[in-house]
């Protein structure tokens, strides 16, 4: 298993030094902020120089919030995806024994329901050479929906 995953295979939310540094980050920004605004009457030279520095800091404080709000998004989207994963293979296992007994009834009727089969086992009698039985509709299903 990999660093910093959990044991269901998901990575969890930022925990430990990485949670502390996001949350450390974006309280420096917001304190750098909160200077600005005192140092509101600084000269034009001085306003330049810690915008230079309030982007520089501002571009970390975003990615450390993209780091905290991204890990809860996507671990929803990682449990949502796995729900649905998880309904497909139940739907996919529920069509896959439909279709085998599906195959079953199909052999069963053609075994029980053959013309061939019923004269072999004595169970149809024929009166004259030109009489045609009538066709068996799920006989012909079968064959139709599971040919040999």
């Amino acid at each position: 298993m990999a660093p910093g995953t959990a044991q269901d295979g998901t990575r969890p939310s930022l925990s430990g030094v990485a949670l502390a540094v996001a949350v450390g980050v974006i309280v420096v920004w917001v304190g750098f902020l909160v200077w600005l605004l005192v140092e509101a009457n600084a000269t034009e030279v001085t306003w330049s120089r810690l915008l230079v520095v309030l982007g520089s800091v501002e571009a970390v404080a975003f990615a450390a919030a993209g780091a905290l709000f991204g890990t809860s998004v996507q671990r929803q989207r990682v449990e949502d995806q796995r729900a649905r994963a998880d309904a497909a293979e139940s739907r996919a296992s529920a069509n896959e024994t439909a279709a085998v007994n599906g195959q079953k009834l199909a052999a069963a009727i053609k075994v029980t329901r053959a013309g061939g089969a019923r004269a072999a086992l004595g169970t149809r009698e024929e009166l004259s050479a030109d009489a045609r039985p009538e066709p068996d509709p799920l006989l012909e299903l079968a064959n139709r929906l599971f040919p040999d």
